[in-house]
């Protein structure tokens, strides 16, 4: 891997060991549904079609966790485990996307923008330290489907992103973002220029696992500051709505 400062730099501006990678969650941090707990009407259907059952879906706390490990933790009970999962990968990317639009389209579950993510998208979009790209629990299908509806999908389509394919365990989503920003650019970026923005304690743990920083906010459901200080990010903000403030956090890291 090469190791000049300016080789493939995705922004020419500035050296490559001065950029910061923005790594953003999606659910509770960039957007949210408007319906709580809509999310099962697409996968109660395509857990039955895929996997044959639906099981213990209405006992799972989703927030934080990977689609798969969603997928995972509610049939476990059934005797599946984590491999026999991925061994229908492909089949599940397509029925989701399916069944995903299917229901979006009959039911609807409006999705709505939280405060300030256009903006401060938009101005770390055209800052020539950073680069926007994705981490995040949601299947690639359901990633773009969900930041189409926003408008937000295009500062993200063309990054290397993790998504919840990658594995069932969020720690492992943040280690191989790190090897697709290496692979993609040439260049061996350390950990600590990595920058995961969450609403959950899973998204500092797994940014704890890699050795990038984090940037908490207070704007996923059923999250408390309180709880989000307790697994020490190196920031906790209340929202993403004053730009200014938020580019400086970004900036000190």
């Amino acid at each position: 891997m090469h190791d000049s400062q300016t080789l493939q730099n995705p922004k020419s501006q500035i050296s490559n060991r001065d950029i910061r990678i923005l790594l953003w969650d999606i659910d509770g941090t960039l957007m949210r549904s408007t319906v709580q707990g809509g999310y099962k009407k697409y996968f109660t259907s395509v857990m039955q079609k895929v996997y044959g059952h639906a099981g213990n879906l209405d006992g799972i706390m989703p927030s934080g966790m990977t689609d798969t490990q969603i997928i995972y933790e509610s049939l476990r009970g059934e005797g599946f485990t984590p491999e026999q999962i991925f061994a229908r990968k492909a089949e599940l990317l397509e029925v989701f996307k399916t069944e995903m639009t299917r229901v979006l389209a009959q039911n609807g579950e409006p999705f709505e923008i939280l405060t300030g993510v256009r903006e401060i998208l938009t101005e770390t979009d055209k800052n020539p330290r950073f680069i926007n790209a994705l981490l995040t629990g949601n299947l690639s299908v359901a990633a773009e489907i969900k930041l189409k509806s926003v408008g937000l999908w295009h500062y993200f389509e063309n990054a290397p992103n993790a998504f919840g394919e990658i594995s069932h365990d969020r720690n492992d989503l943040a280690i191989e973002a790190g090897k697709l920003f290496n692979e993609r650019y040439e260049f061996a970026f350390p950990p600590e220029q990595f920058i995961v923005i969450g609403d959950t304690p899973n998204d500092i743990a797994c940014a704890r696992a890699f050795g990038a920083k984090v940037v908490a906010v207070e704007t996923g459901r059923g999250q408390s500051s309180e709880k989000l200080l307790e697994n020490k990010p190196d920031f906790l903000l209340e929202d993403l709505s004053d730009t200014k403030k938020v580019l400086e956090v970004l900036q000190t890291l």
